[in-house]
């Protein structure tokens, strides 16, 4: 016969030892693999039909390199294969919780997890899921360079976000994607010869999308520009990608022309540093031609244009760089293009074709 005592006496004995246990594996993480942040995601079951969102965790060991980048990130191989994406492209990550949140990535890493359905990123990326935050507000202006992405409301949590390999919305127009805080690219096809090119058009690098324009329709050039807006002056912190990670499979416009030998790209590019800075991997007779042709048109009184001191901007790696067999890259502060966009427009395309004559606009009397 069963004594209900002794059995229940037998449970009350094994229950702490359970206990300890149990309080061991969540107490040391290390044993596991896990970090204690994770403990909650690594315990989830994901199906396939989960994988059409992510759940954005922090950053695990051995991915010290994305500490300080606000732009990258990590993911399971099946997550990405299921969107058809690869590292090295970009993706829209959004949360479903709030429709107005969302940002573009880059596919940093290809890093197994489990589950499967697991980003990674920084706490300064996931910031970027949360520009509504007063306190990112507070640091990011359209007209200085915009403030780290610190402390916001989902810096430390882990929190679902909806996945899209839609990065340039290819329905709206100028004016839709300006109201919508939306990304939108443009192609104006004008043969080989030479392309002027602006990455971070609209408010993300404002008045850069306007010289690629502006420069292309004189010298009767090929243009590919991005233009993008955000919520108050967020439009930066959503849609920046850095020029050497950009991929043209996430551009469909730019993919169209990606393989073009283009004689000479020019890139209209930003910098938080004062002045204008003409670098690229073209011959330095021709960067030369570029930067005396700005000066040129540019008012005695403006800061001059200039060539690196050191190799820092020139070389492969840039987007630019892909498309021509010469590129120009101009690296220009917000202040030089707000006062003078037109005129360093003119004088690049007056550097590069014959048909283009600079006026100097004024002196500074």
């Amino acid at each position: 016969m069963t004594n209900d005592s002794d059995t229940n006496g037998r449970i009350d004995r094994l229950n702490p030892s359970r206990r300890s246990l149990l309080t061991a594996m969540v107490g040391t993480p290390a044993v596991l693999g896990l970090a204690v942040g994770s403990y909650e995601a690594a315990s989830r079951v994901v199906s396939d039909e989960d994988l059409e969102t992510a759940l954005v965790c922090s950053l695990a060991d051995g991915q010290a390199d994305f500490v300080d980048n606000r732009t990258s990130i990590s993911a399971d191989p099946r997550l990405l294969s299921a969107h058809d994406l690869s590292a090295g492209q970009q993706v829209r990550l959004s949360r479903p919780d709030d429709s107005s949140e969302f940002a573009v990535y880059t596919i940093a890493e290809e890093r197994p997890e489990a589950p499967t359905d697991i980003v990674r990123m920084s706490d300064s990326a996931r910031c970027r899921l949360d520009l509504g935050s007063t306190e990112l507000q507070a640091t990011t202006d359209e007209t200085s360079c915009p403030g780290p992405a610190g402390d916001c409301s989902v810096s430390d949590e882990e929190f679902d976000a909806e996945i899209s390999t839609t990065i340039p919305n290819p329905s709206l127009s100028e004016s839709e994607a300006r109201e919508q805080g939306e990304l939108i690219e443009r192609l104006d096809e004008n043969g080989t010869d030479h392309i002027f090119i602006a990455p971070h058009g609209g408010a993300v690098q404002p008045k850069t999308d306007d010289q690629a324009e502006h420069a292309a329709d004189l010298a009767d050039a090929t243009c590919w520009r991005t233009k993008g807006w955000g919520p108050d002056a967020g439009a930066f912190q959503r849609w920046y990608v850095p020029s050497m990670a950009l991929s043209p499979e996430s551009y469909p416009e730019l993919e169209t022309i990606a393989d073009d030998d283009f004689d000479v790209a020019v890139d209209f590019g930003g910098v938080c540093d004062n002045g204008i800075v003409v670098a690229g991997n073209a011959t330095l007779s021709l960067l030369e031609d570029v930067r005396d042709s700005i000066n040129d048109a540019l008012p005695s009184c403006a800061e001059q244009a200039t060539l690196p001191d050191d190799d820092g901007l020139t070389g492969d790696g840039l987007l630019v760089d892909d498309l021509g067999e010469e590129s120009v890259f101009l690296s220009q502060s917000y202040a030089t293009r707000r006062a003078y966009w037109k005129e360093i427009a003119t004088g690049t395309a007056a550097a590069l074709s014959a048909d283009v004559e600079v006026t100097e606009s004024g002196s500074c009397q």
